[in-house]
C-alpha cells in the first residue's frame, strides 16, 4: 500500500492533496489513516508503506528511517503520521529523530506505555486517535466519530435476546483486526484469534469465547484471492456465525479503493440483511474509503444501513460498538481514545 506524489500503488484510496504524509508498517492501517485524513478535511502528500515488520528489532527500521529522512526535506509535508504496531523501543529511539524537527504523530496500536520519544513526537494508541492528533497539529477540528452511535446501539440492544453475548470479528484488513483485538480485550477480556495478541489466545478458541479473524492471512488466502478482492470466504463465515444463537454481534470491515472489489456491498449487504431480518446477531460495519473511491463511499455505506447494519465512522468505533452490544452498555460507544 502506497501513494507517492499522488500516484497510488497496490491497495490505496483516492485522496485530495494535503500537508500530511502517512508512513505505515501496516497496509489497511495506512488506508484507514489516509481515508480519515481525506474525509476529515486534511488531505495527504504521500503514503509510504514500510512492511509490517520494519520497526521490529530484527529489521531495525530501515525503511522507516529512509522515509522519515526523505519527508524531513519535503516542502509539501507539514506533519507525519506514523502507523505501526508497537515498535522495538530501541528501534523507535533510533528512527524517530530522522524527521528532524518536523512533527510526528505516532499511532502505535496497543502501545503498552513507557516509550521514550523526542519532543517532536505525539503518541496515540489507535488509528482514530492518531488522525485526530494529526488534525490538531494542523489546527483542524476533527468531527465527533461517535456522533449518534450511542443512541443507535441502545435501540438495537433493546431487541437483542439475553443469551446473545459473543463477538465475532470477520476482518479483511490485518491492521484493523489487530486494533479490534486491542480494543475488545480492554472492554471484554480475552479475545481469541488466528493473529492473537498473546500466543495463549490462538485458535481453536474455547467454547463461549470472543473471536476475531484476520481473513487475509495465508490459511484463508491460499489458492484464493484476498478477501478485499473476493468476499466469498467472508460470506461463508458470515452465514455460519449468523446462525449461532450465542453470537450478539459480528464486525465487518469493508475496504474500498484501488485494488479492492468493485462493489463489495452488492455481495455482503444481502447476507447481512438475511441475518438481521431473521433474528440473528447484529452486524456492525465499517466502510473504509473516501468520497473519491471508485466504489462510491456513500452508496456503499447506505447499502449496509439499508440491510439493517450499524455503520460506524471509524474502525475503532466499530469495535467499541461491538463491545457495547456484547456488554449491553451503549456508553462504550463514546469512550475517548
Amino acid at each position: 500500500t502506497a501513494m507517492l506524489g499522488g500516484t497510488c500503488l497496490g491497495f490505496a484510496n483516492v485522496t485530495a492533496p494535503g500537508p500530511v504524509a502517512v508512513v505505515a508498517a501496516a497496509g489497511t492501517g495506512a488506508q484507514e489513516a489516509m481515508s480519515l485524513l481525506d474525509r476529515w478535511g486534511a488531505g495527504v502528500s504521500h503514503v509510504i508503506g514500510l512492511g509490517g515488520r520494519d520497526l521490529s528489532a530484527r529489521v531495525g527500521g530501515t525503511m522507516a528511517r529512509s522515509a522519515l529522512h526523505a519527508l524531513a526535506g519535503d516542502p509539501r509535508t507539514e506533519v507525519v503520521l506514523l502507523v505501526s504496531k508497537p515498535p522495538s523501543p530501541e528501534v523507535a529511539r533510533e528512527v524517530l529523530p530522522a524527521a528532524g524537527r518536523k512533527p510526528i504523530i505516532a499511532a502505535l496500536l496497543g502501545l503498552p506505555g513507557g516509550l521514550d520519544v523526542p519532543d517532536t513526537v505525539t503518541l496515540a494508541t489507535t488509528l482514530e486517535a492518531g488522525v485526530v492528533a494529526t488534525l490538531a497539529a494542523l489546527g483542524v477540528q476533527a468531527p465527533d466519530p461517535a456522533a449518534g452511535l450511542r443512541d443507535q446501539v441502545a435501540r438495537e440492544i433493546a431487541a437483542l435476546p439475553a443469551q446473545r453475548r459473543l463477538v465475532r470479528g470477520l476482518f479483511s484488513g490485518g491492521t484493523l483486526c489487530y486494533e479490534s483485538l486491542v480494543l475488545l480485550s480492554e472492554h471484554l477480556g480475552p479475545v481469541y484469534s488466528n493473529t492473537p495478541l498473546d500466543p495463549d489466545l490462538g485458535l481453536p478458541a474455547p467454547a463461549g469465547s470472543h473471536t476475531c479473524l484476520d481473513l487475509g492471512e495465508e490459511e484463508y488466502t491460499k489458492g484464493r484471492p484476498h478477501p478485499m478482492i473476493d468476499p466469498q470466504a467472508r460470506i461463508e463465515l458470515l452465514r455460519e456465525q449468523g446462525t449461532d444463537p450465542d453470537v450478539a454481534v459480528i464486525i465487518l470491515d469493508v475496504v474500498l479503493g484501488y485494488g479492492a472489489h468493485a462493489d463489495p456491498a452488492a455481495e455482503l449487504a444481502p447476507v447481512c440483511a438475511e441475518i438481521t431480518a431473521h433474528g440473528g446477531p447484529l452486524v456492525v460495519v465499517y466502510v473504509l474509503g473516501t468520497h473519491g473511491d471508485p466504489q462510491g463511499f456513500d452508496a456503499q455505506r447506505q447499502a449496509f444501513t439499508d440491510a439493517g447494519c450499524v455503520v460506524t465512522e471509524t474502525a475503532a468505533r466499530a469495535s467499541l460498538a461491538a463491545a457495547a452490544i456484547a456488554r449491553r452498555d451503549p456508553g462504550l460507544c463514546e469512550v475517548q481514545l
